[in-house]
């Protein structure tokens, strides 16, 4: 019997195509409108979030929750809503855009590198705050934090710098604000997955095909799902910054702590509670990110600090693998939690904000020194504090001890030291060098510095086994102790799977933190330390319930 088919075996339409090229022609018409769906809702929410706001809008007042006095420059709704030809002309007000920051510090780039980060960083969209034109001192400025009784939320002040790429859309602009991390999953895995049933179409499995359509439909679906869920509900202002190089910016964000908030907790939305979009009831949002010229922020910050009880500030400095919001967000929470009662400093550099852009954070943690080094140089200048204290983190170390080194190279040994406080907190630094090159400079800059490190961080295991040598943040036979330096090994303090974040996620390592940056106390004087020795230099252990193991070996 022949297998040769005849057209009396199969059926024809009118068009001469067969039945299975009639289902293939379904199958790939029914894929098509699956792709055309995401894109058609992707493109449809940018291009929502683009008619927010036109360019040269002024930012909404700000947040309603601050104390404003009959003293307050109060910024008025209303000067949102008018035309921008009338905001230009309205003598009260003045709108500080692009061309009023100052220019960028010199730097080894080619002026076609330079030419583009000035366009990436002068976008077309920038959202800033009305500023009065009589004098650069705002007299009863809103407190730091606002502690008002008639919200769920406490709303924090964090002054920032930053050397990232200004992102081409304002914060309002931002549809997906609680989970947008996980937007990009579903989307990109409901994307693969059609392509694997295109891939089976081709092959001619229709079975397959079929289940990989319907499979990457419900991802889609999900992904569209956290989309709608998601929407933020919650009013933003301000400028947004990118993983990539820019000019050093510096601005102020207001962030929302819920009244609810634990200590050593950012909270944020959770997939796994159903948690889709930003809640201020529940979760620390950042509200509003403003950029500043220098002058307006150095003469703010310098007001804010001179009202602040012991006229102190405190600079963070992340590490790998945080974007912007994150940063302040942090920031925040630390300053929530120690309690700091000073001025918040966040110092954020260009991190990819991903476990996969390591290389990219080292490249970008060096490329940032000269940035980070004349910062410090103008809070020890014209900030007016009578202590600057400096939280580093993990890579962000790295910046930080070349930044000081370069400041204290260059200092007038007989003045005052212009820093208090220094705090490495699981330094990602080579062990080595840190102690041939950074560690006396250190000392000398500052009135003391603590270094925390710990043998439960594997982040810093991974760094060790990617580098070959070990880390300062490392304990252990390689624990880093050296003069001047208080070392403290806190581990066994974090429970979590990598344990390198025990700087603000740990009650213990908070109160620690109060001791050393609030109360000015040192290792000697805070009673949850115990003292180690090795030969003739001292060391620290965090808790009396830690068992520790004195190291055979000591790097010094």
């Amino acid at each position: 019997m022949s297998t040769q088919r005849t057209t009396q075996d199969r059926e024809i339409d009118q068009h001469g195509r067969t039945a299975p090229d009639r289902g293939r022609t379904y199958v790939l018409l029914l894929l098509g409108v699956s792709v055309v769906l995401q894109v058609g809702c992707g493109r449809a929410q940018h291009q929502e979030a683009s008619t927010q706001i036109a360019p040269g809008d002024a930012v909404a007042a700000p947040n309603e929750n601050f104390h404003h006095d009959a003293s307050t420059p109060r910024l008025d709704s209303s000067v949102s809503q008018q035309p921008p030809s009338q905001r230009s002309t309205d003598p009260s007000f003045e709108v500080f855009h692009e061309d009023a920051i100052t220019a960028p510090p010199t730097t080894m780039l080619s002026p076609a590198r330079t030419t583009a980060m000035q366009k990436t960083n002068n976008g077309p969209v920038t959202e800033t705050l009305p500023m009065q034109r009589e004098s650069q001192q705002i007299p009863d400025m809103p407190p730091a934090i606002d502690d008002s009784r008639d919200a769920s939320y406490t709303t924090v002040e964090v002054f920032y710098a930053t050397d990232r790429a200004r992102g081409a859309m304002p914060l309002s602009a931002y549809e997906v604000t609680g989970q947008k991390q996980m937007f990009v999953v579903f989307s990109f895995a409901s994307v693969l997955i059609l392509m694997g049933a295109l891939a089976c179409w081709l092959r001619g499995n229709s079975k397959q095909t079929v289940f990989a359509i319907f499979t990457g439909l419900a991802t889609g679906c999900g992904a569209a799902a956290i989309l709608m869920s998601g929407q933020a509900n919650i009013e933003k202002h301000g400028v947004t910054y990118t993983s990539d190089r820019g000019i050093l910016s510096r601005g102020i964000c207001e962030v929302t702590v819920p009244r609810s908030h634990a200590k050593g907790v950012v909270e944020r939305p959770n997939l796994f509670r159903f948690e889709f979009r930003e809640n201020q009831d529940k979760h620390i949002v950042m509200t509003s990110a403003v950029e500043l010229t220098q002058s307006d922020f150095s003469s703010r910050l310098a007001h804010r600090i001179a009202g602040s009880p012991q006229q102190d500030a405190l600079v963070f400095i992340h590490g790998y693998n945080v974007d912007f919001e994150s940063a302040i967000q942090r920031t925040a929470q630390v300053s929530v939690d120690l309690p700091f009662e000073g001025v918040p400093i966040c110092y954020t550099w260009p991190s990819q904000g991903s476990l996969l852009g390591y290389t990219i954070d080292e490249n970008n943690s060096e490329w940032t020194i000269t940035h980070l080094r004349e910062f410090l140089l103008e809070l020890a200048r014209d900030s007016g504090a009578s202590s600057i204290n400096v939280i580093a983190h993990s890579m962000g170390n790295r910046a930080m001890v070349a930044a000081m080194s370069q400041i204290q190279s260059q200092a007038d040994p007989s003045a005052a030291r212009p820093f208090d406080r220094l705090v490495m907190a699981a330094p990602d630094v080579d062990a080595d060098r840190f102690v041939r090159d950074f560690a006396s400079p250190l000392a000398a800059i500052a009135n003391h510095v603590t270094l925390y490190a710990s043998s439960d961080d594997q982040a810093l295991v991974a760094s060790k086994q990617v580098h070959g040598y070990p880390r300062a943040g490392d304990s252990g036979v390689d624990i880093v102790v050296v003069p001047g330096i208080e070392t403290v090994d806190v581990s066994g303090i974090d429970l979590s799977i990598l344990g390198h974040s025990y700087y603000g996620d740990n009650e213990a390592m908070l109160r620690e933190l109060y001791g050393v940056v609030r109360e000015r106390k040192s290792a000697p004087q805070r009673a949850s330390l115990i003292t180690r020795r090795t030969g003739n230099l001292i060391y620290w252990q965090l808790g009396t319930d830690v068992q520790a193991q004195m190291p055979m070996e000591v790097r010094r």
